[in-house]
């Protein structure tokens, strides 16, 4: 496989990864009504959680739950010492949970089953150069110009269920989601002048995977130390535009598993109020595989500056 292929198709593999939302750090209640925000500072841009909640009874609620992530970054192309990348990415998702049912409300535990639906929308632009000494001996230009415009559309049901112990000395959260089954839409057009006749394609197509999943852990030790740790999983079948060593475009078929790791560490400030300022580090791995090959991986560092609920 190309190296070309390996860039479009881990590109797709960050994307889809990203789906997921970490448990809410600030989360406020009036009356029945409820909001939540966590924002997140990276070194390449930044991710934003917030959301609202409605308790319909003692037993009902509903809630929907946001996350927008910005990212902004320039690194070498497909690892070639002499070439650019600019990346652009955002992307945003929505967690529709209008059903949460409480299994258990007793003193120190709750047990809650929620069902919705999950919605995420991506824009990646990509644009940049190489220069390939290499290609003079095939009779092409050995600087060319890369631009890659990639959007797509993610649709599911969602099912969530957590469950949560508060002690007298620490708060201990689990929760857990899938979509098991998703419709997926995305185009996409590539572009290399002047070495590829036509120098770009373009392609767009709607299929569907299976399954995503995800799972949280919080824990907040006697109310100045929390930790978390969250674990995101996605397959698909999917296409995508790249080109074989005869330099011609082309679509092929690709299984992609891809796999994130989240762990973060904070210390809690209290604020008085059942509320504390929370102050922390968070690293994020990611791993993919394509087809039967070895995994791609990479990680991302970030500060966690935001306020959290510690007393219910």
């Amino acid at each position: 496989m190309s190296k070309k292929s390996w860039l479009l198709l881990w590109s797709i593999g960050l994307l889809l990864i990203n789906i997921g939302y970490a448990q809410e750090s600030t989360k406020i209640s009036i009356g029945n009504l409820g909001f939540s925000f966590a924002p997140k500072i990276l070194k390449e841009g930044s991710i934003i959680d917030f959301g609202f909640s409605l308790k319909y009874t003692d037993t009902m609620s509903g809630a929907v739950n946001f996350r927008y992530t910005a990212i902004t970054e320039n690194h070498e192309l497909f690892e070639v010492a002499d070439s650019l990348n600019a990346v652009t990415e955002r992307i945003f998702e929505v967690f529709f949970l209008p059903v949460q049912y409480s299994l258990l409300a007793a003193e120190r535990y709750t047990l809650y089953l929620g069902g919705g639906a999950y919605y995420e929308y991506d824009a990646l632009t990509e644009k940049g150069f190489f220069n390939m000494p290499a290609l003079e001996n095939l009779g092409k230009e050995r600087v060319n110009a890369y631009t890659n415009n990639f959007s797509m559309h993610v649709f599911g049901p969602l099912l969530e269920s957590g469950v949560t112990y508060a002690g007298e000395w620490f708060t201990i959260a689990l929760t857990g989601g899938i979509v098991p089954i998703f419709l997926l839409g995305s185009s996409q057009k590539t572009e290399i002048v002047p070495l590829l006749d036509p120098q770009y394609a373009d392609y767009a197509q709607t299929t569907g995977g299976s399954p995503y999943f995800y799972v949280h852990l919080d824990c907040t030790l006697f109310r100045y130390f929390n930790a978390a740790a969250s674990y995101d999983f996605v397959h698909l079948i999917y296409k995508t535009i790249h080109f074989d060593d005869e330099l011609m475009w082309y679509t092929p078929q690709q299984e992609t598993l891809a796999h994130s790791l989240n762990i973060e560490v904070s210390a809690l400030l209290p604020m008085g109020g059942g509320m504390s300022f929370q102050i922390g580090y968070g690293f994020t791995f990611d791993w993919a595989q394509f087809d039967a090959a070895s995994p791609s991986l990479s990680n991302r560092h970030y500060a966690i500056l935001t306020v959290k609920k510690t007393v219910n």
